[in-house]
């Protein structure tokens, strides 16, 4: 019962605790630029490090305990499960419950278990549109209809490289000052960041990224400090007069994150050189 009970304290203290703690850790840093190489390492890492520098933080808290709700609510419900199942065979172990017949500790269980079943369906769904906004308002992002730049201009810079994904799902916002767009469309998705640049392009090779036409020496020494890697992999990039596009073809979920992490990336290099 104390190794269960630890078990169970131990995953509370994460859901209430952990991903907060871990934000305060990363909310001293300096807002106003793009997050550092560092923060790659895990999709979380990164989407707090994104929503800190050039989103809204305080979205992030604020999304933060909603987001949550479904989750501890079903785990709250597993805890009483357990607590129905485990407390009476060990009270009864020891002589300590008298008249719990087993009929009861029985029904007790399956009612509970239907309960949860019932229950987690409509969790589902209220999860589903909290995490919604839960990782895309903290960005600056949302999802939209309608699309708010010129992505032809990235387009035609690209030599003719068609970027748009017919019926895609649309997410838009502002971040840096800048438009962003961004499209997914099964494992497709295309990010486009609006920025004047000079035309380039760059393509992957197993995951390493190298400029293939044009690239500022700015963009070329940046790349030196990516080193090879999934996440990489399946993506070519386009730049021109009207931004700066990221098109991949990949099976992760949410990889666009990574997409637009890498755009903003160069193009503070662009504008530091």
């Amino acid at each position: 019962m104390i190794w269960i009970a630890g078990i169970f304290l131990y995953w509370w203290w994460v859901f209430l605790f952990k991903d907060r703690l871990e934000l305060e850790g990363v909310e001293q840093a300096q807002q106003d630029r793009v997050p550092d190489i560092g923060s790659l390492k895990s999709w979380n890492t990164l989407h707090q490090a994104m929503a800190i520098r050039g989103g809204d933080i305080e979205e992030l808290k604020k999304n933060y305990t909603k987001s949550k709700l479904p989750i501890l609510i079903w785990y709250g419900a597993s805890n009483v499960l357990a607590l129905w199942i485990f407390c009476p065979l060990t009270l009864g172990f020891f002589g300590l419950l008298q008249g719990f017949g087993l009929g009861t500790w029985l029904a007790g269980v399956i009612i509970w278990i239907v309960v949860m079943l019932v229950g987690t369906p409509f969790l589902y769904r209220i999860g589903g549109k909290s995490a919604e906004t839960a990782y895309l308002a903290p960005l600056g992002l949302e999802i939209t209809a309608d699309p708010s730049l010129d992505l032809d201009g990235v387009s035609n810079a690209a030599g003719g490289q068609q970027l748009i994904l017919d019926g895609a799902a649309i997410i838009e916002g502002e971040r840096h000052d800048r438009l962003v767009h961004i499209e997914t469309l099964g494992k497709r998705c295309l990010t486009v960041v609006q920025s004047n640049l000079p035309e380039f392009d760059l393509e992957s090779n197993a995951g390493k990224l190298t400029p293939k036409k044009g690239a500022p020496d700015q963009v070329v020494a940046a790349l030196k400090s990516l080193r090879k890697a999934k996440r990489w992999q399946g993506i070519q990039v386009f730049a021109g007069s009207q931004g700066i596009g990221v098109q991949r073809h990949s099976k992760g979920t949410n990889m666009w994150l990574y997409d637009l992490w890498l755009a903003e990336y160069l193009l503070e290099k662009i504008s530091a050189g």
